[in-house]
């Protein structure tokens, strides 16, 4: 029988393979709170960090050439600064005890996450979010933010989804391009994860792969409940859990 760590870590994986491949990227949120709830949240930033980017190379496969690169040409240099930012703001954070950074870094996931599903269910009653008008200057900006908080918390979908909304882009080319979009991000990150702020050791990556064979049980699961179950009932569970666990997160740090 699983114990409480092995149970969340595999829903966790499972749940992220599921929201590659059913519902949207947006109810994965609830796979990095899980797994920040049974691991210090620098642990869990490093293991996420090598699972994004192998299921995003998976994923992109099928998406392979359907990409508008009139938004992520300027929407990537973008993001190369938000990298940049949210690294030094890791590196900041690693300044004080392992036990403060985790604490810290685990109210600011927290946080970030709580706000971006209550965002997430406002859009889910038929309202929209003001965000940012498309041109270059939101391209290149909404670039930024989304590499700042992806390397911080590994949460930008929600900001991306808002974002490229806007853009009008053929339903299977947006999805291309947030795919791309997010597979180069997420290489940038582990290569500063690697290399400055060494969120990812041998210890995590080795985590990691033992985690591996759960993310085929979870995208063929999402393949298989995007095409059974009503998406709507459905996100609103996974939202309601997140909502839950990113509180419990926030809990624990303050405590």
């Amino acid at each position: 029988m699983l114990d409480k760590y092995h149970l969340c870590i595999v829903l966790a994986v499972i749940i992220l393979g599921i929201a590659k491949t059913g519902f949207g990227g947006g109810i994965g949120i609830l796979s990095i709170l899980l797994m920040g709830l049974v691991m210090p949240a620098g642990q869990m930033i490093g293991v996420m960090g090598v699972l994004l980017v192998i299921v995003d190379l998976v994923a992109n496969l099928h998406y392979y050439g359907d990409y508008e690169w009139r938004v992520l040409r300027w929407m990537l240099p973008g993001a190369l600064v938000g990298v940049a930012f949210g690294s030094a703001t890791l590196l900041a954070m690693r300044g004080s005890s392992p036990e403060a950074f985790n604490r810290h870094l685990s109210l600011a996931i927290g946080v970030i996450c709580l706000i971006f599903v209550l965002m997430q269910c406002y859009r889910l009653t038929g309202r929209t979010i003001p965000t940012f008008p498309p041109n270059n200057t939101s391209r290149l900006t909404v670039g930024a933010i989304a590499g700042g908080v992806s390397t911080v918390s590994h949460s930008a979908g929600p900001i991306l989804t808002l974002y490229l909304l806007q853009e009008h882009i053929d339903k299977r080319r947006l999805i291309g391009t947030m795919l791309l979009y997010t597979l180069l991000i997420n290489f940038t990150k582990l290569v500063s994860y690697l290399t400055i702020t060494h969120t990812v050791t041998p210890s995590t990556f080795r985590q990691s792969l033992w985690m591996l064979p759960f993310l085929p049980v979870g995208t063929l699961l999402g393949v298989w409940m995007n095409r059974r179950l009503p998406e709507k009932p459905f996100v609103i569970i996974m939202y309601i859990a997140s909502a839950i666990t990113a509180a419990e997160m926030i809990r624990k740090a303050l405590l």
